[in-house]
């Protein structure tokens, strides 16, 4: 990272790491493009598809083993609908099928890891110490004997102050919050260091770019999940990176612009010095 020779870096991963890379690229002045850690928030509004939500939110958190890291592993959800949106997502989590990879009936890996299994262990143990509402998951699932396998998981009653509302887990663990106006709804959006994507689902086209607007997120999806142009900038904000890669802004990332100028006549030149 030091080295002369080395004038860019681009680095994906934990935003520890990132920060330790700039330190050390600080006295080359090199480029960077760091996409770093993720809490990516899921907004679900009473009138929302709540059907089209919930498979967002399914799939969102507990594809690629939750080792994703625009994942949206915070879902918050208008209060009128909550207890009945939690019910269903409890419902669909237990039945994520978790196996091996060659199992074509898989939807749910092991992490890749022993060391990592047991940090996302950790956060469902503190999960559970400081309150949260274990609805489903939390322990291995039946038949899966060894291995890193850990069962779709989801907290419901998550407060933003718990650590599993702030701290990334990467793993197939899901946090619900409730929330009963627009106001709270971005609040709670924005309540973390994070912001790399946020998911919004309403009717609402006037609401939905209100807080497309307002979301501290790099990327946000309206009534979608996570289909991305490859073309289209592709980065975060706050402590998920800095800079954007995807299509021409990957080129970007890699060149330096160089201009040349020149004078294809005589230009009037102001003469200072001739007293």
């Amino acid at each position: 990272m030091a080295h002369p020779d080395v004038p860019v870096i681009s680095f994906t991963g934990e935003t520890a790491t990132g920060r330790t890379i700039m330190r050390d690229a600080a006295t080359g002045l090199k480029t960077l493009s760091m996409e770093l850690g993720g809490k990516s928030p899921l907004l679900v509004f009473d009138d929302a598809d709540l059907e089209r939500a919930l498979d967002a939110a399914v799939f969102g958190v507990f594809s690629l083993n939750g080792e994703r890291c625009t994942a949206s592993s915070r879902v918050l959800v208008q209060d009128t609908v909550y207890e009945e949106f939690v019910d269903r997502l409890a419902w669909r989590a237990a039945r994520v099928r978790v196996g091996p990879p060659h199992d074509l009936a898989t939807e749910l890996g092991a992490l890749i890891h022993p060391e990592h299994y047991e940090r996302v262990m950790s956060y469902v143990r503190a999960g559970v110490e400081e309150g949260a509402r274990l609805v489903t998951g939390g322990g291995r699932p039946d038949g899966l004997p060894e291995g890193n396998f850990l069962a779709a998981t989801v907290f419901a009653d998550v407060t933003p102050e718990m650590r599993i509302f702030q701290e990334e887990i990467f793993g197939p663990v899901v946090r619900v919050t409730p929330f009963s106006t627009e106001k709270e709804a971005l609040k709670l959006a924005n309540a973390t260091r994070y912001g790399l994507a946020a998911y919004v689902w309403t009717s609402d086209l006037r609401r939905a770019h209100r807080l497309a607007q307002s979301v501290e997120a790099g990327m946000l999806w309206i009534n979608s999940q996570n289909i991305r142009d490859l073309r289209t900038p592709f980065g975060g904000v706050k402590a998920s990176g800095l800079g954007r890669e995807g299509g021409r802004y990957s080129i970007d990332v890699y060149t330096e612009a160089h201009i040349v100028h020149v004078a294809t006549e005589d230009l009037p030149i102001p003469r200072f010095g001739l007293g």
